[in-house]
């Protein structure tokens, strides 16, 4: 079974966004998520060339959801990761991103390490910024656990910044944490039955 909201693309001319649509009143995982028509307003604001320069401080890691093509067949950039999963890249948008593929590496003329490196130096700017404030404690059918939604759209990358700031932003390296989208990284504590971390990640 797959949320309602889940990630679908918006497209507008040559330029691709991942978009995560409203909860359409399913909101059990607490993460607040933008709407198509803020979405829409950052792509507005995205320039016409994505040079280098541009995109290089603002790419993101990002986990992937079982696909690997771009909207007209070109593949998109990955590689696994320390944690034994494959992850993607793209460009912070604001409250959305797009997808990094094989034909902008080529013209930016970077390597998948280039673009991993800025990457991960991206995400470690923007996880440090992230406090226990940016924690919401949601209670489901009597189960607490505590989501994060930010940054926007990619709340599950932080988990990819490494134990000293999971540490630093939850309180504690004990706790199990599942991403049910790209947008939510939720922590459990470790007593929490496994039937409701499934059910609260899944749906």
């Amino acid at each position: 079974k797959h949320r309602s909201w889940m990630t679908r693309v918006l497209r507008a001319g040559d330029r691709v966004m991942t978009f995560i649509p409203p909860a359409d009143g399913d909101d059990s995982d607490g993460v607040e998520r933008p709407t198509e028509e803020e979405v829409q307003a950052a792509l507005e604001g995205v320039p016409d060339e994505l040079s280098w320069e541009w995109a290089a401080q603002r790419l993101i890691p990002l986990f992937e959801r079982g696909y690997t093509e771009g909207v007209t067949g070109d593949p998109m950039i990955n590689t696994p990761t320390n944690l034994g999963v494959g992850i993607g890249f793209g460009i912070d948008f604001g409250p959305a991103f797009g997808r990094v593929t094989r034909s902008m590496a080529q013209r930016w003329e970077a390597s998948v390490e280039q673009i991993e490196h800025a990457a991960f130096a991206h995400l470690a700017e923007v996880a440090a910024a992230v406090t226990r404030a940016d924690l919401q404690t949601v209670v489901h059918q009597g189960h607490f656990f505590r989501a994060l939604g930010v940054p926007p759209g990619w709340a599950s990358s932080v988990v990819l910044a490494g134990g000293d700031e999971l540490m630093r932003i939850f309180g504690t390296r004990d706790a199990i944490f599942t991403t049910p989208s790209r947008g939510a990284l939720l922590a459990f504590a470790p007593a929490t039955p496994p039937g409701a971390i499934a059910e609260i990640t899944v749906g």
